[in-house]
This record gives structure tokens, C-alpha cells and sequence, in this order.
């Protein structure tokens, strides 16, 4: 297949099908035009004719042209979510962007998603789907109240407080907290609640568990990795985000909305806090009242 049609019909996929961003649309488009310009070069034309070496050939033209670590990093997102595609439509025998290495970051404790990506992967479930509703409200629930994964799987459908609009969330050393939920996230849980018995066969073993898998028991830890991992590969994002990038996501764009680092580091429930937490006055109200004005899902 000829590079540019191929180029055209993967971005008509992410236009139509994946709902992706004008931002994210702009940005792959200009990268699978630079491939084209270094394979046309190259004196490649069509799709079957690239692989490895030339891709990292491409890869290696970009740094040195000088492009950034980040712009790499997409670029390669790109190449590998493009020859993806074309391999599931039979298109391409394989992916040879598969191998294909991110830049290595210099050392920082997690990543941060932008927010065109977050919703590009909040967007990504497919709730009419087995296991897609909950899928969904596992993302929205990870970025909206800033759980660990640990703290998610163990949430039971009693530490819901529907009317109050929050959850009960036991963190490290079993101590609880108190984290505030949107109108959406109440509406997404009491849905998912109606329909998940039909994910495992109509029969639910541990009723008490808020998230369940295809058995009937309490979802794990390495469950929703691997969840995260799904959608991240969907997404053409980079693996070496994880479930704790939704965590460190969910302050930082509280933090860019205006909420101090003291509501901040009240909500994520820090251990580091319990002495901090002695001088402050911060009540339940006034945290409800910061996260409704500073998080980008609050009040939808």
C-alpha cells in the first residue's frame, strides 16, 4: 500500500472511530508526514517495504535534527499506534515499530499526562463492550479521585456515600480518608452496578467489592495494570506510564486549577502529612468545595 494512503486512512480511523483530538489529529499528521518525506528519501514507497532499521534509522534522524525528547516520544507513539493499525486491517504483515525505543527520561518519580491524552484514554472503553463500563470507571475514578491502585481494588460498594458524593478510602497503615466525588462518577458507578453481574456470567461471589473480574472476585492490582496498559497501547502512548500516572496526574491538574498543595496532599492522603495535619483546619466541606472548583471533572 502507498505510504500516503495509508497515512490518510489511519487518520480518518483516529478521526471517526477513536474520537481523537484536532490537537492530537495535527500533531500525527504532521508526524506521518515527516516519515513519508525520510522513506520517499529513502527511496521507500509503499508500507511493506518499511521496517526496523529504516524506522530506526527515522528515529535517529529526528535526534539529530535536534528535535526534543517529547516530540521523539510522540512521534515514536505515533509509528507504533499507525503500523498497529495497519496490521490489525491486514494492511502490514507486521509492526515494525514494535521494537522501537522510547527516549530514556531523565529520572522523575512518575509521568504526567496531558489532558488531550487523558481524555483521549477516559474516551477509549467502550461501555456497550464486556468489562467496558467498568474499565471506563476504572480510568475515570483513578484520575478523578486520585486513589492508588491499591486503595481502588480495595474499595467496597459500602464506602460509597451516594448522597454525600464521596468515598471512603482506606490508604497505607489502614488509615481512611475522605475523597470527593463528581455528579459523573456517582452516575457511572450506580450504572456499572446495575450491569456488572452480566460480565461474569450473572453471578457476583464477592458482592462486597466494588470492582470485579470475569470470576465474580475482587479485581487485583496487576489487573488494573494491565488495564492501564491496555489503553495506553490503544492510545499510542508510551508504556512507561502507569496507573500511578493518574495519581500524580489528578494533583497536578488540581495544582495548575488553583487548589494548594495543602488540599492537594490532604486528598492524596500522603503519610509524610500526619504531622502536618495537626495544624491544619481543613473540614470535609472546605476539601469538597477546592475540588469542585479546581479538578477538570468535578460538577460534570
Amino acid at each position: 500500500m502507498n505510504i500516503d494512503e495509508a497515512s490518510a486512512l489511519y487518520l480518518d480511523f483516529m478521526l471517526n472511530e477513536k474520537g481523537a483530538s484536532r490537537h492530537t489529529l495535527i500533531n500525527y499528521s504532521r508526524d506521518l508526514a515527516d516519515l513519508c518525506s525520510y522513506l520517499e528519501e529513502s527511496g521507500i514507497n509503499t508500507i511493506e517495504d518499511a521496517d526496523f532499521f529504516m524506522l530506526r534509522g527515522f528515529v535517529a534522524m529526528l535526534y539529530e535534527k535536534g528535535f526534543s525528547k517529547s516530540t521523539v516520544e510522540r512521534k515514536i507513539a505515533c509509528l507504533k499506534s499507525f503500523f498497529n493499525f495497519l496490521q490489525r486491517k491486514n494492511k502490514s504483515e507486521d509492526n515494525p515499530a514494535r521494537m522501537l525505543k522510547f527516549p530514556k527520561k531523565e529520572k522523575k518519580a512518575f509521568g504526567v499526562f496531558n489532558i488531550d491524552n487523558m481524555l483521549t484514554l477516559l474516551d477509549l472503553p467502550k461501555q456497550d463492550e464486556p468489562f467496558g463500563m467498568r474499565d471506563a470507571l476504572l480510568l475515570e475514578m483513578m484520575y478523578g479521585t486520585g486513589v492508588r491502585v491499591s486503595e481502588l481494588v480495595g474499595l467496597n460498594v459500602s464506602d460509597i456515600d451516594f448522597n454525600g458524593m464521596r468515598i471512603r478510602v482506606r490508604g497505607k497503615g489502614k488509615k481512611e480518608r475522605i475523597v470527593p466525588l463528581a455528579d459523573m462518577h456517582i452516575g457511572m458507578i450506580k450504572d456499572y452496578l446495575g450491569r456488572r453481574a452480566d460480565d461474569c456470567g450473572g453471578y457476583v461471589k464477592d458482592g462486597e467489592a466494588l470492582f470485579i473480574n470475569r470470576l465474580g472476585t475482587r479485581l487485583t492490582d496487576r489487573s488494573v495494570r494491565r488495564t492501564v496498559e491496555k489503553y495506553l497501547l490503544q492510545a499510542g502512548l508510551p508504556l512507561d506510564y502507569s496507573p500511578h500516572s493518574f495519581r500524580h496526574t489528578y494533583a497536578t491538574h488540581l495544582l495548575e486549577g488553583g487548589a494548594d498543595l495543602r488540599t492537594i496532599q490532604t486528598l492524596l492522603g500522603h503519610e509524610s502529612l500526619s504531622t502536618t495535619q495537626k495544624y491544619t483546619h481543613l473540614n470535609l466541606a472546605e476539601l469538597l468545595k477546592v475540588y469542585d472548583k479546581t479538578h477538570p471533572k468535578a460538577g460534570k
